[in-house]
């Protein structure tokens, strides 16, 4: 509600100022507001009561069949089970052709309810027949099942489904067998991805992009644990892996384009972060494994080939481009500079101060304020661990948090400011322009 009213203000201030250079027509303003106040509140509060309703009957359904599982005959459960999920789509099928388009939630709301019944129902039947078989396997077919039925619908509520029982599905495989890395992830992520793109629906395209984060995590505990890799070496990876995702979000692509804002925003708040972790791994200075750098070398050369065709395509400036090609040429060859000489760790505290002030510049160019906020949070993360790996141990406790507390509050005063100049400066010189 609070974003909405944001919205709302920013909307008024922009057609008032739209109005004034001749853009919008003042007499159609009360119009434009009154649709604007008027979308979205009743089909928001439609969706999260039609939601809400699909989980109370999935958890109704396995309340009832938990309640009454030991007196009911194997033919009644499974006359509740898929007798369930077949009116479930009955419903959808008769929402779609009743009201087309007009009021797709319900249609949504049936089919999200028939997907999640098809879960239980693969649990429950497993359980009652004793079918043998890891648990990850259920979550798989749980899984298949919810993206082709995201498929055949299209649903997004079983695209969404099946993006959320991925990582879960993953998870579970490396409990049951974590000798070996759970790649097929990719297969089911990818088809997801690519009906994403044909949905153009972009908040798929963050969760799906969260998915890949929560994959990329597991894997890099795996790593760490099975495959003995250092912290630095498992950090490294993902932040070039976050790289070549924010590249790739630079790319002219029409497969790209529902998925261009979430790509960048999520890359470069993962490569921020998993570089920030790799600085504070960077007590493990053992040397790079051959694995580290066939890898490494992979997801680099990806970068670094994407970066470039996003510069050709003039989707990144040569500053952008030499920006993200540095990371990556540094995040690749950290791990073995921190072997070599363990206070190189200060090379990368430099370095992440500089992608701060890229960050802030490069938010300031494209008008993209996510990216100005970040590189701000990040330079004023990285004063802090300064301050902290230095000041902090040459003081008396008492006086290192007054410092300490000064510090944070001058820092957030001063950053406002500047951001705010910034901000107000990049505003003005575009409505000059």
């Amino acid at each position: 509600m609070i974003l909405r009213q944001a919205y709302l203000r920013r909307l008024r201030d922009d057609l008032d100022r739209w109005a004034q250079k001749g853009l919008v027509d003042p007499a159609r303003i009360p119009a434009i507001l009154k649709e604007a106040e008027g979308s979205g509140s009743e089909r928001g509060l439609t969706s999260i009561l039609a939601v809400l309703g699909v989980i109370l009957l999935g958890f109704a359904a396995m309340s009832f069949v938990a309640a009454n599982w030991g007196e009911m005959s194997k033919l009644a459960k499974l006359l509740i089970l898929f007798g369930g999920m077949w009116a479930s789509l009955g419903v959808a099928i008769w929402q779609v052709r009743a009201n087309g388009t007009e009021h797709p939630i319900y249609a949504e709301a049936a089919i999200l309810l028939a997907a999640s019944l098809f879960g239980v129902a693969i649990m429950l039947i497993g359980q009652m027949y004793h079918v043998g078989g890891e648990y990850s396997g259920g979550l798989m077919l749980w899984m298949a099942g919810a993206l082709v039925t995201a498929w055949l619908a299209p649903s997004r509520a079983a695209l969404a489904l099946a993006i959320i029982l991925a990582p879960a599905w993953s998870l579970a495989a490396l409990m049951e067998n974590p000798a070996s890395l759970h790649w097929q992830f990719v297969i089911p992520m990818s088809l997801a991805g690519l009906l994403v793109a044909e949905m153009g629906w972009r908040a798929g395209a963050h969760l799906l992009l969260i998915a890949w984060g929560v994959w990329a995590a597991i894997t890099g505990v795996w790593l760490v644990g099975e495959r003995e890799w250092t912290g630095p070496e498992a950090f490294a990876v993902g932040t070039l892996f976050a790289i070549l995702v924010t590249a790739k979000g630079h790319l002219p692509l029409r497969l790209i384009a529902p998925f261009e804002d979430a790509m960048i925003h999520w890359g470069l708040l993962a490569a921020f972060g998993s570089g920030v972790l790799m600085l504070l791994a960077s007590e493990d200075t053992q040397a790079p494994l051959t694995e580290y750098l066939v890898v490494a070398l992979i997801f680099a050369g990806a970068a670094v080939a994407t970066i470039v065709m996003g510069h050709q395509a003039r989707r990144l400036t040569y500053l952008d481009a030499t920006a993200l090609a540095a990371m990556a040429f540094f995040t690749l060859a950290y791990p073995y500079l921190l072997a070599a000489a363990p206070a190189v760790e200060w090379l990368l505290v430099i370095a992440l101060f500089a992608a701060a002030i890229w960050a802030v510049s490069y938010g300031m160019r494209t008008h993209d304020r996510f990216s100005t906020n970040l590189g701000f949070v990040l330079f004023a993360g990285m004063a802090l661990y300064v301050y902290l790996r230095t000041v902090g141990t040459l003081l008396d406790t008492s006086l290192v948090f007054i410092i300490g507390g000064l510090l944070l509050i001058g820092l957030s005063i001063g950053i406002a400011r500047v951001r705010r100049q910034m901000l107000t400066g990049s505003t003005g010189t575009g409505d000059a322009s």
